[in-house]
């Protein structure tokens, strides 16, 4: 099966708002976990970064033009550091695929084309946090596996 990757536009953002939400759903199934609000609040962020240019969605569909998955760069601004020249660095995430399309190279298509995209764009690397069924993907595809440190409040 053959897919094409396509940018999100403004209209796609109830698209990538779903998948972002499934994802999070895939990752902690307990319903109980939600916050209330978040879908609206998911929806007006991604609105907001894809209007500004600050998020590029990525979203790949069969010949047949159907949603196989979807994944977004996120260009976000971090503070200088001594060993990059960039004080804003992309950040892969909301990587979702659509049940019936899983294990057939759709996130590994939409992995490879944000890598290229951010080698187009001049930059130096690509940050992420991946789930526990996404770190082989990411390690074939060159990702060192890392930790984050965070505090829990």
């Amino acid at each position: 099966m053959r897919f094409n990757i396509h940018c999100a536009t403004l209209k796609d953002t109830e698209l990538l708002a779903e998948h972002r939400l499934n994802m999070w759903r895939d990752i902690h199934p307990d319903p109980e976990a939600s916050v209330p609000g978040t879908e609206e609040r998911t929806r007006e962020w991604i609105r907001e970064k894809l209007s500004s240019g600050k998020l590029i969605g990525l979203i790949a569909k069969t010949e047949e033009r159907q949603v196989a998955g979807s994944g977004c760069i996120w260009i976000r601004e971090q503070p200088p550091l001594p060993f990059s020249r960039f004080v804003e660095v992309p950040y892969l995430m909301s990587l979702y695929t659509e049940r019936e399309f899983r294990r057939k190279g759709v996130a590994r298509l939409i992995v490879e084309t944000a890598i290229a995209w951010c080698r187009a764009h001049g930059y130096d690397r690509v940050n992420l946090d991946a789930s526990e069924e996404g770190k082989s993907l990411y390690e074939t595809l060159g990702f060192k596996p890392g930790y984050g440190m965070r505090l829990k409040l």
